[in-house]
């Protein structure tokens, strides 16, 4: 009889009850998602429900588990027009995600004046489909002293994953350099990237150029919590998070990728990561009663290291086993958002996002209640 293998104890049962863990959470989000379809229900109203109820009598034999096999990822709906009442009544008020084409009299002229878009460099419209843009040199360089915050990361050859991270504040040269050695598709270890730069703290010429959406000043109750300016060159990323308030996210220039999930099921799915990593309460932080978990946002557990990397795999990575990610992929919405386009997050809307394609990349938001 084969003498069987030691090793230390529990840790096999431990990490089958983590995979379990895991599989259950998004099956019983899975369930209750059909539930309240089937019984109406609102889910601010479960607490004190038969729902809530039916849901404390549900055992993980019942698991839904044949319905959450892979498939491709759903795309966010496109809004029917840019008009205040339609956005407020198909997207504000019911909070869900869509993206929006913006019509040429609502470009913003930081679109035209900050950037050249290939074989358009004269024309009046930015709808149309580059392949890629570039920075207008000339305009940029008389801004160059300015102070912005900047994020330093650094990769070994071929790895996606940075192995240091670092913000600071810094003159804008510092990133217009990096922008011009990096021309042509030439690839570096270090990578500078201008990362939620308060649009208040611009140059008043570039605030000019760069107005607040009307969508935000008069979908809500007009107030604006604040806003940011992205700049750099792909690959870019911002690991998942939430935010506090509604988001309007606008493309100025290149291209962007960004995978949602419902507030739910990004709970699961960091629940899952922490419990893993055993580290449940480390960077975290309580937004509000109903939202009580959160990533620390593009602090450095994030930006690098394993947690990093699971969260990647989990939003990113190929449906597989190694990367248990396939009832995760099932419940995630993605939005490809080219410049002169927008797209609208919920609050509590779980989120990542991938600067992609050639060229440079650069989007401005809003976060408005």
């Amino acid at each position: 009889m084969p003498k069987p293998q030691m090793g230390k104890p529990g840790t096999a049962r431990r990490k089958r009850d983590s995979s379990s863990y895991y599989h259950l959470c998004i099956s019983y989000i899975a369930f209750r998602e059909q539930v309240i379809r089937m019984t109406r229900i609102p889910l601010w109203s479960c607490r004190h429900s038969c729902y809530s109820r039916l849901c404390s009598t549900w055992r993980a034999p019942y698991a839904p588990y044949t319905i959450l096999q892979a498939r491709s990822v759903a795309t966010v709906p496109m809004l029917s027009s840019w008009t205040i009442d339609t956005f407020r009544k198909e997207s504000f008020v019911p909070q869900t995600p869509v993206a929006l084409a913006m019509p040429d009299q609502s470009l913003p002229r930081a679109l035209t004046k900050w950037f050249v878009h290939e074989g358009t460099e004269n024309s009046s419209s930015c709808t149309q489909s580059f392949r890629h843009s570039e920075l207008n040199s000339s305009f940029w360089e008389v801004h160059g002293n300015s102070i912005v915050p900047l994020e330093i990361t650094e990769s070994a050859s071929g790895d996606e994953s940075p192995t240091t991270f670092e913000r600071i504040n810094a003159p804008l040269n510092l990133l217009l350099a990096h922008i011009e050695r990096t021309s042509g598709g030439k690839q570096l270890a270090q990578s500078v990237y201008l990362a939620q730069h308060d649009l208040r703290d611009l140059p008043q010429p570039l605030q000019d150029d760069l107005p607040t959406p009307c969508l935000v000043k008069h979908a809500g109750n007009g107030d604006l919590y604040s806003s940011s300016l992205w700049l750099g060159r792909p690959p870019t990323y911002t690991p998942l998070h939430r935010d506090p308030n509604p988001n309007l996210f606008m493309q100025l220039a290149g291209t962007k990728v960004i995978r949602l999930f419902r507030p739910e099921i990004g709970d699961a799915i960091f629940d899952h990561t922490a419990n893993v990593l055993n580290q449940a309460g480390v960077g975290r932080h309580i937004l509000s009663d109903h939202h009580p978990r959160s990533a620390t946002f593009r602090g450095e557990e994030m930006m690098t290291g394993r947690e990093r990397s699971m969260l990647h795999d989990l939003v990113w990575g190929q449906p597989s086993d190694k990367n248990n990610n396939s009832a995760v992929l099932q419940h995630a919405q993605e939005a490809m958002v080219e410049h002169g386009h927008a797209l609208f997050i919920p609050k509590g809307w779980w989120h990542s996002v991938k600067g992609v394609g050639d060229g440079v990349t650069a989007s401005a938001n809003w976060w408005f209640r």
